[in-house]
């Protein structure tokens, strides 16, 4: 059997069956008469059928192991469709298996972990959920797909592509004391086609806003992936402080994940997939205390934002929506194969009076190898905020000596579809991370995210394969 689905069988019977009735309802009227009833383990169920400009809000109090669960009759054959829309508050409620298609919201919200200005969900779930070209008629009439408050909150196992109209897809607010420090998780998702927007406003997933930038969110965006994701040039979007972009795959984006504003991103383990695409790229950095390591560029084809790695110039004395400067950011055991362009250094210098240099920027430990280009870095500004140790850098014209740069030997190994390359230092031994982006122990210091060629038990690779519900094929 499928492992996504002895998984989908076991939430069933954990959240479906804990001591609590069901109740099928065929209609909103019927669904609104029987939710005011639900219990600590009850589920109400909805019928299997179109379910036509329903707009449902969904108000509960469950308890730990015993959510309030909203699900359809059989995942997938529930579809919400013409002005359909969720809206959920509470703690402890699970929903599923619910597909939206072939209409649009009728709010600016199509799922909304609230149900008023107060009236947030916290230990929530939404799990195996479809929303699929789900868009407004008009390209500028802006809504998000899903919207995030409260605390302590999952997506997980859902699919959301085909978004052409403007407002990004995925957004965490963490903006008053009820949703900072909210520690929510966005894991196992397909985030699917987002077609090129033209203007602002297109991000996959976005955490935070720039007027409370300060603020701590600390989500977690593990184990997704996205597939041709080219909304905007920020992918996804970091606003906020202490959140974690951990294992996700990014397959053919035209973007990068930008750490636009806030502070003390943790990026780690990701799988940045060009495959030769134009302006497909890969880390953008603003702000401070960044980490970034054990990640994998791979024929990325951007240049200057677009870049597999862009450390920017900051503006002096920025306004919020400004550039803050680089600061005590460290850049750790990363691996650059065959990209255009690996490093973009002061990125943006002078241009909109960014003219503050990163400081205190440690590069350490990362393989650079592009044998098809001449530069491996570009710098519009002065470098001596950064320091580099212990990097392999392997271009057109042979070992980079420039910056302190070792020399060692490389290796190509297949992994999976992927050809990555693995690295033996001859300069010092400096080590950062003990652990390699397959998840091995690291037993000595090398260059680059890989110490070998195969996977420790605990890895996963996120993919089309494991990401989304297991049920739902998006349509062409």
């Amino acid at each position: 059997m499928n492992s996504r689905i002895i998984i989908a069988v076991c939430f069933s019977v954990l959240y479906l069956s804990a001591s609590g009735k069901s109740t099928k309802v065929n209609d909103i009227a019927g669904f609104n008469k029987e939710v005011i009833n639900l219990m600590p383990g009850d589920s109400i169920v909805l019928a299997n059928g179109i379910w036509k400009d329903a707009q449902i809000v969904f108000r509960g109090k469950g308890e730990k192991d015993r959510y309030i669960s909203l699900v359809a009759e059989t995942p997938g054959e529930v579809t919400l469709e013409g002005s359909s829309s969720l809206q959920f508050s509470g703690e402890w409620l699970w929903v599923s298996g619910l597909v939206f298609i072939n209409g649009s919201t009728p709010k600016k919200t199509v799922v909304d972990f609230k149900t008023g200005s107060q009236e947030y969900a916290y230990y929530s779930v939404l799990s195996n959920c479809v929303i699929d070209k789900y868009n407004q008629s008009a390209k500028t009439a802006a809504d998000h797909w899903v919207e995030i408050w409260g605390k302590f909150n999952r997506v997980e196992h859902c699919y959301f592509g085909g978004k052409t109209n403007e407002g990004t897809t995925l957004v965490i607010w963490p903006n008053d004391s009820n949703s900072i420090n909210n520690n929510h998780l966005i894991q196992h998702n397909f985030f699917g086609v987002r077609p090129l927007l033209g203007v602002n406003g297109g991000e996959t997933i976005r955490i935070g806003t720039s007027d409370v930038c300060t603020n701590v969110s600390a989500s977690v965006v593990r184990s997704n992936y996205f597939e041709h994701c080219n909304g905007e040039v920020e992918i996804i979007s970091n606003k906020s402080c202490d959140n974690q972009y951990l294992d996700n795959t990014f397959f053919e984006c035209e973007g990068t994940l930008t750490l636009r504003h806030g502070n003390r991103a943790i990026v780690s383990g990701n799988w940045f997939i060009g495959n030769n695409r134009k302006h497909t790229g890969g880390v953008r950095i603003i702000n401070e205390g960044h980490k970034i390591y054990n990640n994998f560029f791979y024929q990325l084809r951007g240049e200057g934002f677009f870049s597999a790695l862009s450390i920017m110039n900051g503006i002096p004395n920025t306004p919020a929506n400004g550039y803050a400067a680089v600061k005590n950011v460290i850049v750790a055991n990363n691996t650059f194969f065959d990209c255009s362009l690996p490093w973009n250094f002061c990125a943006g210098a002078n241009d909109r009076n960014r003219i503050v240099k990163p400081e205190s920027t440690l590069l350490i430990n990362n393989l650079v190898y592009c044998t098809g280009e001449e530069k491996l870095f570009v710098n519009s500004d002065k470098m001596d905020g950064i320091q580099m140790e212990n990097n392999l850098l392997i271009g057109k014209n042979g070992f980079c000596t420039d910056l302190g740069s070792i020399r060692g030997t490389v290796q190509k190994a297949k992994f999976r579809d992927f050809e990555i390359i693995l690295a033996k230092n001859e300069g010092k031994q400096l080590t950062y991370i003990t652990t390699d982006i397959l998840k091995n122990e690291e037993k000595k210091a090398i260059a680059g995210a890989f110490q070998q060629a195969r996977e420790a038990a605990n890895f996963e690779f996120a993919s089309e394969k494991n990401c989304g519900p297991s049920w739902y094929k998006p349509k062409e």
